[in-house]
């Protein structure tokens, strides 16, 4: 049974463990860069399951209680959602946590240097146009790589509309009349 509970005095500890390795583990995914967000491999994979298990033992430090999985699981959460919600909340902490979205292409020409600091290969970047439909980089107005790590493009041929111009009268969607 002493392996359900866990001592009060051990209970922030735990929680201090889970957050500090949380807030390690952000950023390394953010120095990492955009692009390993998008696209994993059965090496990125790998990686995933080995770092998960090593930093297990640093959040639990040992302690396999019920109770102790329970509190690091729940801090977890926690912080999640909070970070989730200041993401929300203020623009700042979105472009600090996720960045901002990089130019790849502008009206069919190719910014190498943003190729180069994303380590972003000319057959990645083909790729992901054929993804889209897109036949080539001539015919894109631009190509952008999401804070999320996909790239985005906009055709040469097809009309732009302004936000405002997108935005529905009615607030909510109502469901059929």
């Amino acid at each position: 049974m002493d392996s359900l509970l866990v001592s009060k005095d051990l209970l922030l500890p735990l929680a201090l463990r889970a957050v500090v390795v949380f807030a390690f583990l952000l950023v390394a995914l953010r120095v990492a860069g955009r692009r390993e967000l998008a696209q994993m491999t059965s090496f990125d994979l790998i990686l995933l399951l080995v770092v998960s298990n090593a930093v297990q033992n640093a959040i639990n430090a040992g302690d396999t209680s019920l109770t102790g999985g329970l509190v690091s699981a729940a801090v977890l959460i926690g912080v999640n959602w909070v970070i989730g919600y200041a993401v929300w909340r203020w623009r700042r902490v979105e472009r600090l946590l996720q960045g901002s979205p990089l130019r790849i292409v502008t009206d069919g020409k190719i910014h190498l240097g943003a190729l180069r600091q994303e380590r972003l290969t000319m057959a990645e970047l083909h790729s992901a146009l054929r993804k889209q439909g897109i036949a080539g980089i001539a015919d894109c107005k631009v190509v952008t790589l999401e804070p999320d790590g996909t790239l985005t493009a906009l055709r040469r041929d097809l009309p732009q509309h302004l936000p405002a111009e997108l935005v529905h009268p009615d607030a909510v969607w109502a469901g059929p009349t």
